[in-house]
């Protein structure tokens, strides 16, 4: 039997497939088809059964990547929703906060909100801070919201009272009553979504989960349908934005959990990868054809962040953590007063790069890298794509050399300079920026352009490895091969440690277990083990923010050691900030428990050696920096490369779906997995291609 992953991507959908009995992988892409992903996926089904023999029947796993609701929040295209509110705060979506990711810009604008003014109702009810009910929400009320929803041309609403986390019986009630009279809307309540204090962060998030919800559920029902229609068996998965899995029914009412599906698994595959070739300590870069999505691997272990954003709005729930730059092989490169700009705008996969005759008409990142000699122009995806080498040049010469005054060259140089200056500005954020030494770590490029740009990333950050593993190019569709059955459950409390019991703790605690326990029973697989961890949100009394502090593993209704876990906070705070105040009292913030069910995943296997010479199965020319002109470069077959070969640059290394140009100076081996390892020694000229 099988495994399957799919990751929608911008511009081609990848497919892995996973033979559970052999260990074996078969790896292929299509062209993405964003106005109805069920068509890639449809495409996908029937390359499986034509060039690889396996039937929809012999597939028993079926794990899916979208960024449909992603791509909406973007392009502000999800569908009209209403919010109901407490009185008095309807504004707040307006409001946001005072925070300013300009500091001195005195024209700064807000992100708009994603529901208009006109779409925000009142309802008259409050609970106070304490949970204590100030105001009910009485029957007749209820009625007046549910007509005045009733005339509003909305397909979704949200519902968000205060202090809903500690008391959410009035959202639940009124809720029921929306779905009861009114079956067309697509209703969420914050106590499901997000149960946490921050009135801003809670209110967006639930905001943005009904503003996707209408078009998961399509996602859902055409996925059902290809599948159905493909007589597909097995059990169907959808990966989070945690890395973990959940069944297709959680994708329909928690849309928001798949905001970084697709990278979610790129950065599970990674870790998976890297920590089973003993390489615990990495900086991934997953560059497609619309972005790079950048993340901090440590210990083998990836980093959650219990808030992220997108498109400027805050999304409270968990996730990996991941930077996301507008820097992929579509960014359009073009000259804005007399400057090369490459990116954020990209030409994604309709028109695409100029190079891909489908009408484009501005360079690329790609098309520059053709330029270059990168990348075969015979040999895209395998040969599947025949890419027009002249057309990108000539585009290149228009657009870009003409107007700096270049040699056409010294402008494809100039892109690829550019887009390389951005992506290692992505990586310093996650590594600079928050403590890391990047010379600690290795790269780890992967994604369809990633290996085209890790050299010269390499020399200029001054990291001396880079890791490329198998299959780069659908990395992260096999990445959700690897990963188990993920649910996380929060509550607030805030409160001083010295006055809540610790049984009052425990109870709380065990609440969290028995939600996830729930969720797992209702999931896509049947687990073989499950594990909870336990955490706390905590800060000293009068901190405007709180760092995460986990809890020792224990049993249902056993004690929480309090004095313990003040300890423990004091010890996390001196390891984060540099210092800690033991005399200080300690304040409660959330609680949390995630759920980690495994099940059965896929796992590479150490290939076996060959005695058979290899020889590079052609030569061309590439241009690696300007002062060394064109050079001769042989040209490698990657699957001919047996475990222990190595080389020095300057070479390029081939697959169907990725190319690596291993520059001068640079040494590449292949490890036991058929990994390539490139070492990149010191370079006096960083940064200068």
């Amino acid at each position: 039997m099988y495994y399957l992953g799919v990751d929608t991507g911008g511009t081609f959908t990848d497919f892995v497939l996973f033979n559970r009995a052999k260990g074996d992988i078969a790896t292929f892409k299509v062209r993405s088809t964003p106005e109805d992903p069920g068509a890639a996926i449809k495409a996908g089904l029937e390359r499986a059964r034509e060039r690889h023999g396996v039937a929809p029947q012999q597939i028993e796993r079926f794990i899916f990547g979208t960024t449909v609701a992603t791509n909406a929040v973007l392009e502000k295209k999800g569908a009209p929703t209403a919010l109901v509110t407490t009185a008095g705060v309807r504004d707040v979506l307006e409001i946001q906060r005072q925070w300013r990711h300009r500091l001195f810009d005195l024209a700064i604008k807000k992100p708009e909100t994603l529901v208009p003014r006109r779409h925000r109702l009142e309802a008259d009810e409050r609970v106070a801070a304490d949970g204590t009910v100030l105001r009910p929400l009485e029957a007749a009320e209820i009625e007046r919201v549910v007509a005045a929803l009733a005339s509003l041309p909305v397909q979704a609403v949200a519902v968000v009272f205060l202090f809903s986390f500690l008391r959410p019986e009035h959202e639940r009630a009124l809720a029921a009553a929306i779905r009861q009279r009114l079956q067309h809307l697509h209703v969420t309540v914050s106590a499901d979504i997000s149960p946490e204090f921050r009135e801003y962060e809670r209110s967006a998030t639930t905001v943005m989960n009904a503003y996707t919800m209408p078009k998961l559920h399509a996602v859902a029902d055409r996925l059902s349908a290809v599948l159905g229609a493909a007589q597909f068996r097995g059990v169907t998965s959808i990966i989070q934005s945690n890395g973990g899995l959940m069944s297709v029914e959680r994708m329909r009412s928690h849309p928001v959990n798949t905001l970084l599906s697709g990278p979610a698994g790129g950065v599970v595959g990674a870790a998976g990868v890297a920590k089973a070739a003993g390489v615990p300590n990495v900086l991934t870069l997953d560059v497609g054809g619309t972005s790079a999505d950048i993340a901090l691997i440590e210990g083998g272990a990836i980093k959650l962040t219990p808030e992220g954003g997108i498109g400027g709005y805050p999304v409270r729930v968990p996730q990996v953590g991941v930077h996301t730059i507008g820097a992929g092989g579509g960014s359009i490169a073009r000259v804005v007063l007399g400057l090369l700009k490459v990116g954020p705008q990209s030409a994604g996969a309709s028109p695409g790069p100029v190079c891909y005759g489908q009408g484009g008409t501005e360079p690329t990142s790609t098309d520059a890298a053709l330029c270059l000699g990168y990348i075969d122009p015979g040999y895209f995806l395998g040969g599947e794509i025949r890419l027009d080498r002249a057309a990108a040049e000539a585009a290149i010469e228009t657009r870009v050399a003409q107007p700096l005054g270049l040699r056409r060259d010294e402008a494809a140089l100039a892109i690829v300079q550019v887009q390389v200056s951005t992506m290692v500005a992505g990586i310093r954020k996650v590594s600079v920026e928050a403590g890391h030494d990047p010379r600690e770590f290795s790269l780890l490029p992967f994604g369809g352009a990633g290996g085209l740009y890790a050299g010269l990333i390499a020399e200029d950050i001054g990291v001396n490895r880079i890791f490329l593993p198998q299959h780069p190019s659908v990395l992260s569709a096999l990445g959700m091969l690897m990963t188990d059955i993920k649910h996380a459950r929060s509550t607030t409390r805030i409160v001083e440690l010295s006055r809540i019991s610790s049984e009052e703790l425990a109870r709380l605690l065990d609440e969290l277990a028995s939600g996830l326990e729930r969720d797992v029973a209702t999931g896509p697989v049947e687990s073989r083990t499950m594990r909870i961890h336990h955490s706390c949100d905590m800060r000293y009394v009068g901190q405007a923010y709180e760092i995460n502090v986990p809890l020792p593993p224990r049993q249902a209704g056993e004690r929480v050691d309090i004095a313990a876990l003040t300890r423990a906070f004091h010890r996390e705070h001196e390891r984060v900030y540099g210092n800690s105040a033991e005399v200080e009292p300690v304040e409660l913030v959330n609680l949390r428990a995630t759920a980690i069910a495994e099940v059965p995943k896929a796992a590479l296997r150490p290939l076996a050696g060959s005695s058979k010479p290899v020889r590079p199965k052609g030569e061309r020319r590439v241009l690696f920096r300007r002062e060394l002109g064109w050079q001769n470069c042989a040209v490698y077959e990657r699957d001919s490369l047996p475990p222990g070969w190595s080389a020095d640059g300057p070479l390029v290394i081939e697959e169907a779906g990725a190319s690596t140009p291993v520059f001068p100076g640079h040494r590449v081996s292949v490890d036991s997995f058929g990994h390539l390892l490139i070492d990149v020694p010191p370079s006096p000229q960083v940064g200068t291609p």
